[in-house]
């Protein structure tokens, strides 16, 4: 008896879900709004280059700028350092340890968690921070450095690991130049 009521139960079912769907999957209760247009820009605005202006300014006249131009230095001269001599391993320590360095003031997910809440402002402020005019030369360097080969993020802390790659704009690539070029030789 329960099974005939299951197979009775399974048929209109079967039946009412398909007279729905050859009818489009139609939900009555649902009325569609027209959506407005919200287009609040107009071609060649050069709002976003104002703005980037702005910033460059902002970091610029902050206080804190000054301090961390030795930070700024020493993450350059080591990435330059790397990327000419990716072969010597003193030069991957001094990479290293002061690209954490580099990072460590970077790093605004101490002032926000984003799996709490909304880390715009704190992301926006870093990357307002880190936008001067020296920073894009240490971000290029430390991009070139990494796509030389030899260091990755996993070289770095776990804690810092996202801003050190984000810093670089690049992953990094475990196999190190030197090993390439001894690879060049042998063939």
């Amino acid at each position: 008896m329960k099974s005939v009521l299951l197979f009775i139960s399974v048929a209109v079912s079967t039946f009412v879900i398909g007279l729905w769907g050859a009818r489009g999957f139609p939900i009555p209760f649902i009325a569609a709004t027209p959506m407005q247009a919200r287009v609040d820009s107009t071609f060649g605005n050069d709002k976003s280059e104002q703005i980037a202006q702005q910033r460059q300014e902002q970091a610029v006249a902050d206080p804190d700028n000054g301090k961390r131009n030795p930070l700024r230095m020493d993450a350059l001269q080591a990435a330059t350092g790397f990327t000419l001599s990716p072969c010597n391993p003193e030069m991957k320590a001094k990479l290293v340890a002061a690209t954490t360095a580099y990072a460590a003031a970077y790093r605004w997910r101490d002032t926000c968690n984003p799996m709490f809440g909304n880390c715009e402002p704190a992301i926006e402020r870093a990357n307002v921070m880190y936008s001067s005019p020296l920073d894009k030369r240490v971000r290029a360097a430390l991009n070139e450095a990494f796509e030389k080969g030899g260091i990755t993020g996993q070289d770095f802390p776990p804690n810092l690991q996202m801003e050190v790659m984000s810093l670089a704009n690049s992953q990094g690539n475990p196999v190190s130049a030197c090993t390439q070029t001894s690879e060049r030789r042998m063939r």
